[in-house]
């Protein structure tokens, strides 16, 4: 982030105190890189807010809010992740309209000195048609087409499965578990005390984000089920003859799917009463789109039935 334009837009609507004041903060820091004894040249710092400062996020809010947007696109900004989407029956023209807006940022990119940095960025597709997806540029440099595209911790693919985000979470869960055999197993711990440690440090794991990924099929759940089977039967030794729906009633545990409709219910109730407008229209019961279409045949909002 520019210092120069970054005061330059702040100048234009802020007082003069507080005007100076951000750019006494801001300018004239300077960095130390220390390793082991050696120590580097200090150096000064004309780009980028203190990490961790209170002030930071508003100041990177104030100097992107002016990015270009487009009637044919839409975008969703989450600190410095940004996401563009165009919706389209034909994939072309959804690039088309894609690219269009890229090349109204590049002209930002240029004026206001912001580097993309292109290794991280990732176009994809959703749709079900087996054509390769088109193109796109950014400052004459393609950008990776990729199959799936992991954003604020789920991984979505084209089709919308969610095969490959269960895939990853329960490769995540068999790692976590096998960390904490030696707590799990252990007799002389409590039940009481693996089921708080199963709740508190594994089942976090794969209910992040339950609320979208929920209405995968049954073959795509039962991984998740399947593993949670197995680790309520190492809290409590249980022998074969014992039912999962035993060990689930007794231990007071919904089961991955019933889990799903708990958390999009509550989630879906949230949205109905949110005073932002804009979050409030999520909880339309219709899908997106005109004509609506599906590119899955469970939507996340079929989980209300």
């Amino acid at each position: 982030m520019w210092h120069e334009g970054l005061l330059y837009k702040l100048k234009t609507f802020l007082p003069p105190t507080y005007y100076l004041l951000i750019k006494s903060y801001l300018t004239e820091r300077a960095f130390q890189i220390r390793h082991c004894s050696a120590v580097s040249t200090i150096g000064s710092i004309c780009a980028g807010v203190p990490q961790g400062g209170i002030l930071s996020p508003i100041l990177f809010n104030i100097f992107v809010s002016d990015q270009p947007i487009t009637l044919n696109t839409s975008v969703a900004d989450y600190a410095d992740d940004k996401v563009i989407f165009s919706m389209n029956d034909n994939p072309l023209i959804a690039a088309l309209n894609l690219q269009a807006h890229l090349d109204s940022m590049e002209d930002w990119y240029t004026k206001w000195r912001f580097k993309v940095n292109h290794s991280k960025s990732i176009h994809t597709t959703f749709t079900l048609r087996l054509a390769p997806s088109p193109e796109v540029t950014l400052n004459g440099i393609p950008i990776p087409s990729s199959p799936t595209v992991k954003y604020l911790g789920l991984t979505l693919d084209k089709r919308l499965t969610w095969a490959h985000h269960i895939r990853v979470k329960r490769l995540s869960l068999n790692n976590r578990l096998r960390i904490l055999r030696p707590l799990i197993s252990n007799k002389h711990t409590s039940l009481n005390i693996k089921l708080l440690i199963y709740k508190t440090l594994i089942k976090p794991l794969w209910t992040y984000g339950l609320q979208l990924w929920g209405s995968a099929k049954k073959s795509n759940l039962n991984k998740i089920q399947s593993f949670q089977n197995l680790a309520l039967r190492k809290l409590t030794n249980a022998p074969p003859y014992i039912s999962n729906h035993t060990l689930h009633t007794d231990l007071k545990l919904k089961t991955v799917q019933e889990e799903a409709k708990c958390f999009y219910k509550r989630f879906h109730n949230r949205l109905s009463s949110h005073l932002n407008p804009l979050i409030n229209n999520l909880s339309s019961f219709s899908i997106p789109g005109s004509p609506p279409r599906r590119l899955k045949r469970k939507w996340c909002r079929d989980l209300l039935q």
